[in-house]
């Protein structure tokens, strides 16, 4: 090494500016690609099953989540007036019913936290 020769090492070291690591850390961040574990004894066919049990998974939470929009739509368009309650089916009062109903058990509990929160900060005014 003394002679003149150039330090070589067996892996080499690649010169990487910031921006390049930005861009790769952001592309990891955002990549829609899913990393998979490979283990030796894995069989494809579970990873399929899993897979397909997330999907379903992910479609009952998007009917869900269409059935709770369309049930706040029909509730805006009745407090509107748009909708009368002769011009809704059975099903659909009795949903708006439950809605109103879980709606108004929020309200509730978030009021009857409020209220411990302003007695707390009364009792605190007081010993001050």
């Amino acid at each position: 090494m003394n002679n003149g020769e150039e330090k070589t090492s067996l892996i080499p070291a690649e010169k990487q500016s910031i921006l390049e690591k930005v861009k790769r850390f952001f592309e990891k961040l955002f990549s829609t690609e899913k990393t998979l574990d490979y283990n030796v004894n894995t069989q494809p066919e579970n990873k399929t099953v899993s897979y397909n049990k997330t999907q379903t998974f992910l479609e009952t939470i998007r009917t869900i989540e269409d059935e709770e929009t369309k049930l706040l739509k029909l509730q805006k368009q009745y407090r509107s007036g748009k909708i009368r309650e002769s011009d809704m089916t059975k099903e659909q009062i009795n949903k708006l019913c439950d809605l109103y109903d879980r709606q108004i058990e929020t309200l509730q509990k978030s009021n009857a936290v409020r209220k411990e929160k302003l007695l707390l900060y009364r009792k605190r005014m007081k010993q001050a």
